[in-house]
């Protein structure tokens, strides 16, 4: 049997998305998502999980998603470890590594005070679509 690394969460994002560029040029995407859990009658319990997006998806993303926005996300689990050099200690994350993300609904409404100045308010929350091809694209005739 083969092994399987796949986790999907739904959940409200706890931050806005930090874009970071790696020391080798790689951009990334860095996001909190806090994802409820109903436990019983009058039990409720929220996770937390750090997501990041990998290269020009994270980029694109990065102008569609805002903090309190309820998202799905599809990817894998990574674990890392690392020597704190401080103190000492070793540390350890598990992070997402998201390769699917859907925008349910536009962004929580924000007042324009929230708005650093000189930052553009944001136009709809639509990811970019695919332009359909040409309707006579399919109507050429094939020279063979």
């Amino acid at each position: 049997m083969s092994n399987i690394n796949r986790v999907e969460l739904s959940g409200n994002l706890t931050r806005e998305p930090e874009l970071a560029i790696t020391k080798g040029g790689k951009p990334l995407l860095k996001f909190g998502l806090a994802v409820g859990e109903h436990r019983g009658k009058d039990n409720e319990y929220t996770n937390f999980f750090d997501c990041v997006i990998w290269g020009q998806y994270g980029e694109t993303m990065r102008q569609y998603l805002h903090k309190g926005q309820k998202v799905m996300v599809a990817g894998s689990l990574h674990f890392s470890s690392w020597s704190d050099p401080k103190s000492g200690y070793t540390r350890s994350k598990v992070e997402v590594y998201v390769r699917e993300i859907d925008t349910m609904g536009p962004p929580p409404a924000r007042d324009a005070t929230e708005y650093a100045s000189g930052e553009q308010l944001p136009t709809a929350a639509v990811p970019p679509q695919v332009p359909a091809p040409p309707e006579d694209v399919y109507d050429e005739d094939i020279p063979f």
